[in-house]
């Protein structure tokens, strides 16, 4: 393929390779709709096939969030209710999702099988250019929201499943802290909007304005398409163009994301979240402190931030997370640099405070940042922070989401705002630079030009409240009975009515021809081999060693397994602590602060976890494990090997401070958690 060649309705719009992912790559645009496509073409068998769409709300209703639940709810070729739970039953993905973001919708899925791939992307095509939603107002009442009463005399209720989903989600401090963050730093752009939908709006959601919002934003020339890994991307390109693509003509889509115009001061934000009743409100409040630190164009600094937001936070030798816990202000000190916007923001997060710490709690970043650009950051730390960074690069381990998943998702933070798509995963010459760098003032100053000389930036105080969800139910009951009282008898029947039908499509099955539709594997489509994984059991000094000598570019993966049996039952409810407390604290050579810069330094990560394993053969009885593990460049094997030890044999506990420290951490995680 040649660029401005056109290949089934595609024109090459341009060739290149990146080597950080081992791919050639091919950017086309359709001619005839519009459509953009990338295709990333590897070796990897682990396909991944996504459309995404630019989806900008203009309020809180959620209608991005309901489209995305709606689409999936029946097709033109798939007129099934709930056609990928079926679909599933009858697949080999190894992804199956949809996802809603603030600026963005991305129908992503991934499978390692030729047939089962090209089903997976059909009912997907399928779905988001001919929904039945488009036809059936019970969509939007089932997926988003509606009036729900089954006798005259009842009061009315909402219900749905993204209003459910929301009221969830919008009690939690966490999203409810994220949503005031957006909201104070963006006024002006879909930024402030709650794409998910907010449950005090998503019931004024209409069903045109639902139609809307799909036939604007969901067309071919406002679609984002991605191909990765091996396949017959001129089979593909065929398969797309005739039998979705070519159906439709170039529009004009006006989905742009405007940017925020900077504040000339930092600003202050107090709002309040739900607790229960029966609860304290103290150290329960959530300071924040946020500044949009740059531009999606601004590549290396925007690694350079995502650098520093770990060397200065996220680790335990962290100078400013050690500052902001040893004030003791508050109880847990979290932190983001969220990259994945058109005006990327940097926020420092400590909840278990009370509101009358925000003051200090801006004090102490503003001073430790001072100190930290007036003597410098700790080389080594910050030297430890980018291996460990290009550690995760080169790795790409991506847990149990494929890697061009994850790509596609990288990708998309610079190809969304029309920029070039590859240049987020191009980072070869960008470490190099910034360890470069690395001898220069230039960390130093970007501390001090994006977060203590910019005032583009917000203070959000999340206080506790103990009536706010009593308030705010009261609120709605009120609103739900005032628009009772507004209707006739004939109208609630025809809620009822509504409710009863809706409940009964929801219960009636799919017809046999409605299931016939489905794509399903058979067995002659799948491969009758097991792929084999080496593995050979060796024994060093009486110690049984499992090796798997597989190609991990040079990484060593280094697992030591102990047998949990030996732990009295009364004590194991501990273990999990004990396991919390591995790696964080004193040893007898190392305070835990060195102790986390040469973890830092040498590996790519050390931790504890416990495993429970079934006993082949006895399906009745399990095993307890404790497993410490590393990571780390062979080079540094050796190191390793003695971090680790030094953790097993030589942990000291009696650093009270420091346990009070962790063990706090661990309660508010799982209070969080609960």
């Amino acid at each position: 393929m040649n660029v401005n060649d056109i290949i089934h309705g595609f024109k090459l719009i341009k060739t290149d390779h990146v080597p950080e992912v081992a791919s050639d790559t091919f950017e086309f645009r359709h001619v005839k709709s519009g459509a953009r496509l990338l295709y990333l073409k590897n070796k990897d068998d682990n396909k991944v096939f996504s459309i995404a769409f630019r989806t900008p709300p203009t309020d809180d209703t959620g209608v991005p969030h309901i489209i995305e639940h709606s689409t999936l709810c029946g097709s033109r070729k798939f007129p099934l209710k709930e056609p990928f739970v079926e679909l599933v039953k009858g697949s080999l993905n190894t992804f199956l999702n949809a996802m809603t973001y603030p600026d963005k919708t991305i129908y992503p899925v991934a499978s390692c099988n030729d047939k089962d791939f090209q089903n997976l992307m059909d009912v997907y095509l399928d779905a988001v250019f001919y929904p039945v939603m488009l036809e059936n107002p019970e969509i939007l009442m089932q997926e988003g929201w509606h009036y729900e009463i089954e006798k005259q005399d009842e009061p009315l209720k909402y219900s749905g499943v993204v209003y459910n989903e929301m009221k969830g989600a919008l009690s939690s401090p966490e999203d409810l802290l994220a949503n005031e963050i957006m909201r104070a730093l963006y006024p002006d752009t879909t930024y402030s909007k709650e794409s998910g939908g907010n449950p005090a709006a998503i019931p004024s959601l209409t069903y045109e304005q639902f139609k809307e919002f799909h036939r604007k934003y969901y067309s071919p020339a406002n679609s984002y398409i991605y191909l990765y890994g091996d396949m017959d991307i001129e089979e593909q390109l065929k398969f797309i163009d005739e039998e979705y693509l070519s159906n439709f003509d170039i529009v004009d889509v006006d989905s742009t994301i405007e940017e925020q115009k900077a504040f000339n001061e930092i600003k202050r934000v107090v709002a309040d979240y739900p607790i229960g009743e029966a609860e304290t409100t103290e150290a329960k409040t959530f300071l924040s402190y946020s500044v949009v630190a740059g531009d999606t164009d601004e590549v290396e600094d925007l690694l350079a931030m995502s650098l520093l937001e770990e060397a200065l936070l996220k680790n335990h030798a962290s100078p400013l997370r050690m500052a902001l816990i040893e004030s003791g202000i508050g109880q847990d000190v979290s932190s983001s640099f969220e990259g994945a916007m058109l005006q990327p923001f940097f926020s420092i997060e400590m909840n278990g405070s009370e509101p009358q710490h925000a003051d200090k709690f801006v004090d102490i970043i503003r001073t430790t940042l001072a100190k930290i650009v007036k003597e410098g950051i700790d080389r080594n730390l910050l030297e430890g922070t980018l291996n460990r960074m290009e550690f995760r690069l080169r790795e790409s381990d991506f847990g149990t989401a494929p890697k061009g998943l994850i790509y596609n998702l990288t990708l998309m933070n610079s190809w969304l705002y029309d920029r070039d798509p590859l240049i987020m995963l191009r980072y070869e010459d960008l470490l190099v630079s910034l360890r470069e760098k690395l001898s220069t003032r230039y960390y130093e100053d970007l501390i001090q030009n994006k977060l203590l000389d910019n005032k583009f930036g917000a203070l959000v105080v999340l206080k506790p409240s103990v009536t706010m969800a009593a308030e705010n139910t009261k609120k709605m009951e009120e609103q739900l009975a005032k628009v009772k009282a507004g209707m006739t008898p004939e109208e609630i029947q025809g809620l009822i009515d509504a409710a009863a039908k809706l409940k009964k499509r929801q219960q009636t099955p799919d017809s046999p021809e409605a299931l016939a539709t489905i794509p399903l594997l058979k067995i002659s489509d799948i491969n009758p081999k097991a792929r084999v994984f080496p593995l050979e059991e060796k024994e060093i000094d009486g110690v049984k060693v499992l090796f798997s000598d597989v190609d991990t570019k040079g990484i060593v993966y280094y697992s030591v397994y102990f047998d949990m049996d030996v732990i009295p039952q009364e004590l194991v409810p501990y273990a999990f602590l004990f396991n919390d407390l591995m790696g964080r604290v004193d040893t007898k050579s190392n305070d835990y602060v060195e102790l986390s810069k040469k973890m830092t330094f040498y590996t790519g990560g050390m931790g504890g976890d416990i495993d429970v394993f079934p006993i082949a053969g006895k399906p009745d009885e399990f095993r307890p494990m404790f497993r410490l593990t590393s990571k780390v460049f062979y080079r540094n094997l050796p190191i390793a090997v003695e971090l680790m030890n030094e953790v097993i044999n030589e942990t000291i506990f009696e650093n009270d401070t420091r346990l009070k420290e962790l063990i706090i951490q661990s309660k508010v995680g799982m209070e969080m958690e609960m």
